[in-house]
C-alpha cells in the first residue's frame, strides 16, 4: 500500500517553529487552572455547558461528592483523589520543565505513564498508543491495521448497535466530529487523508430488527459469513469485536475468533473494543498473545475524567511499527509524537510536536483510580461486585416503573475474566401506565436525575419526597434499542469499591451498607420522577451542583 509523508503544506508554519518557541507556548498552557486543562485536548464532547457547568454527559472537571454516581457505563466526574493526583502530576511536570524544557520533560512524563499503565495491567511487553477518547483509538487502530494488511480493507464492526455513535465514521476512515483533538477544523463524515481510500464498512448488530436479542451462535455465524464473503472479494478485514458493549455484552465468542484465525491467518486483524474496561487482566493478556489490538479507556469502569483512550499493541506488531519510516497522511490531525512509544522513533518523527496536557492529565487521574482498585484484595473485589449485582437486580425488580433487561447468554471464565465475570452494567426500561417511555422522555429523566428539582415537585409532596428529589443522581445515558425501545443504565464502577474498602471488616461492612442505600435511593428517585412527571415540567428552578460556582 502506498503511503505519503505526513508533512503537509498547511503545517509548514508549525514545522518551522523553533523548539524554544514551541516550549514557551506549551509551558504557558500548562499554567492554566486544572479544571480548564482537564477539558482540553479533545473534541467538542468535552465542552462544558454554561448552565449546567457539565459536559453533555453530565460530568464536571472537579469532584462532586454529593452526587450518587452510577454512570460509569457512560462517564463520571473526577474524584477528589484523582483530582489531587492530576494536580501533583502537573506540578511535577512544571518543575521538570524548568530543568530540561517542557518538550523533553513531557516526553519523559508520558513514557513513565505508559510504563505505569502497563505495570498496573500486568502487561510487560505490550506497546501503548494514547489518544483523547475511545473513538480516537478506533481511528488509530484502523491506521495501523490498514498498514499491516494492505488495501482494500473492510471494517466489520460486531455490536454495531452497542458501540459509540462515532464508530459509523471511524470504521470508514472518516472524521467523526467537526473538530479533531488537535484543534483542526474538519467536516464530519468526510474522508481522512491517507486512510479512507479502499476502506469499506459493515456492521453486525446484537439485536435483530424486531428487537429480539440474537443468540451467541447466530452472531458467530454472521461474523464468520461476513469475513468469508469479504475475503472472497479479495479484501482484507479489520474485525472489531466487543468486550464489552454499552450493555455489558461480549461478541463474538472465543471459539469464533479462533476459527477465523485458523481459516484466514493473514487476512484478518482483530481489534477488541474493551473501552468499557469491564475485562479481566488475564483476558487482555490472552488477546495480545493472539496478536489482537486492544482498545481501552480510563474513563468508564475506572471513572477517570472523560475522555481518555489508549490502544494496546502486542510486541510482534510493535516491532513492525518501530521499523516503519513513513506514516499515512491524516494521522497528524488525530495524534502527536507523544502519543506513540519512544522506540517508534521514525513514526514519531512524522507527527507534530504538540503536547496534549488535557489527555495526559485525564490519564494520570484514571491511573490513580486503577492503582487504588487493583490494590484491593481480589476476594473483596469479587464478593463486593457479586453483592452489588444482587442488590441492583432486586432493587429494579421491586420498582413499579423499572424493568431490567436480562443478561445475554455470554459465557464467562472466572480465571480469565476475574471479578468481571460478575455483571456490572444493568440496563432497564422505564414504564409508565404500562408503556415503555421513549427516547425523549428517557433523556429528560436522565437529566432530571442529575440535578436538584425539589422546587418542581407537586405542592402536596412530602418533605421526604422533596429531600429525595434534591439528591443529584448520575446514571448511564439513554441508549436506543430496536423496536422503538430506550434503556437507561446503572453501572458499578471501580471507584465504588476502592472508596468503600477498609482493612477493618466492620468499617468495610458499614461502607458497603451505605453504598447499598445509595443504590436504593437512585431507584427510588427514578420512581418518584416518573410518578410525579416532573421530568416533563420546565425545570426553571433546577439547581446545578453548588460546588460548580466555587470551582469555576
Amino acid at each position: 500500500m502506498s503511503v505519503q509523508r505526513l508533512r503537509r503544506a498547511d503545517s509548514l508554519a508549525a514545522v518551522t517553529e523553533t523548539p524554544e518557541s514551541l516550549g514557551s507556548k506549551a509551558f504557558a498552557g500548562l499554567l492554566k487552572p486544572l479544571p480548564f486543562l482537564l477539558v482540553e485536548g479533545g473534541d467538542a464532547r468535552l465542552a462544558i455547558e454554561r448552565e449546567s457547568r457539565a459536559n453533555a454527559y453530565g460530568c464536571r472537571p472537579y469532584s462532586t461528592p454529593e452526587t450518587l454516581a452510577f454512570s460509569s457505563s457512560t462517564a463520571t466526574s473526577i474524584s477528589g483523589r484523582a483530582y489531587r493526583r492530576a494536580e501533583r502530576a502537573r506540578r511535577e511536570l512544571i518543575e521538570e520543565s524548568i530543568a530540561v524544557g517542557v518538550i523533553e520533560a513531557f516526553d519523559r512524563k508520558i513514557e513513565r505513564l505508559r510504563h505505569s499503565l502497563l505495570a498496573c495491567l500486568e502487561l510487560g511487553d505490550a506497546e501503548i498508543v494514547f489518544s483523547p477518547s475511545g473513538t480516537d483509538t478506533q481511528l488509530h487502530a484502523l491506521f495501523f491495521a490498514r498498514q499491516f494488511l494492505g488495501a482494500p480493507v473492510t471494517s466489520i464492526v460486531v455490536g454495531a448497535d452497542q458501540t459509540g455513535s462515532g464508530t459509523a465514521y471511524t470504521s470508514r476512515g472518516q472524521n467523526f466530529s467537526n473538530r479533531t483533538a488537535q484543534g483542526e477544523a474538519v467536516e464530519k463524515g468526510t474522508p481522512i487523508a491517507g486512510l479512507a481510500g479502499g476502506i469499506d464498512s459493515l456492521g453486525i448488530t446484537l439485536f435483530a430488527e424486531d428487537g429480539t436479542v440474537r443468540s451467541a451462535r447466530e452472531i458467530d455465524a454472521m461474523v464468520v459469513d461476513a469475513v468469508e464473503a469479504q475475503v472472497r472479494l479479495g479484501r482484507k478485514v479489520v474485525l472489531q469485536t466487543m468486550d464489552s458493549s454499552k450493555l455489558g455484552w461480549r461478541a463474538p465468542s472465543d471459539a469464533c475468533l479462533c476459527e477465523i484465525a485458523v481459516r484466514w491467518p493473514h487476512a484478518v486483524q482483530v481489534v477488541v473494543d474493551a473501552c468499557q474496561m469491564r475485562i479481566g487482566r488475564p483476558r487482555i493478556r490472552t488477546y495480545l498473545d493472539r496478536g489482537y489490538i486492544v482498545l481501552l479507556t480510563g474513563s468508564k469502569f475506572f471513572t477517570g475524567p472523560a475522555f481518555s483512550g489508549a490502544s494496546l499493541y502486542p510486541a510482534v506488531l510493535g516491532d513492525r511499527i518501530a521499523a516503519w519510516t513513513e506514516m499515512p497522511v491524516g494521522l497528524s490531525d488525530y495524534a502527536t509524537r507523544f502519543d506513540l512509544p519512544l522506540r517508534w522513533s521514525a513514526a514519531r518523527a512524522a507527527l507534530p510536536v504538540a503536547p496534549n496536557f488535557g489527555q495526559w492529565l485525564r490519564w494520570e487521574a484514571a491511573l490513580e483510580e486503577m492503582r487504588a482498585y487493583y490494590a484491593l484484595p481480589v476476594c473483596y473485589r469479587r464478593s463486593t461486585l457479586a453483592q452489588l449485582a444482587e442488590v441492583i437486580e432486586n432493587s429494579i425488580a421491586s420498582s413499579k416503573h423499572l424493568e431490567l433487561l436480562p443478561e445475554r447468554d455470554a459465557s464467562k471464565d472466572v480465571l480469565e475474566d476475574e471479578e468481571m465475570s460478575c455483571r456490572t452494567i444493568f440496563p432497564f426500561l422505564v414504564k409508565h401506565d404500562g408503556s415503555s417511555l421513549d427516547f425523549d422522555a428517557m433523556t429528560k429523566i436522565y437529566r432530571t436525575l442529575n440535578r436538584d428539582h425539589s422546587c418542581d415537585v407537586p405542592d402536596d409532596a412530602t418533605d421526604a419526597d422533596r429531600a429525595l428529589v434534591s439528591i443529584p443522581c448520575h446514571i448511564g445515558q439513554p441508549v436506543k434499542l430496536p423496536g422503538a425501545k430506550t434503556i437507561l443504565r446503572l453501572g458499578v464502577s471501580a471507584r465504588l469499591l476502592s472508596e468503600s474498602w477498609s482493612p477493618d471488616p466492620q468499617t468495610a461492612a458499614e461502607n458497603l451498607s451505605a453504598m447499598i442505600r445509595q443504590i436504593r435511593t437512585v431507584v427510588r428517585k427514578i420512581d418518584l420522577v416518573v410518578r410525579t412527571g416532573i421530568y416533563d415540567v420546565p425545570a426553571h428552578a433546577a439547581k446545578p451542583v453548588q460546588q460548580a460556582v466555587r470551582a469555576l
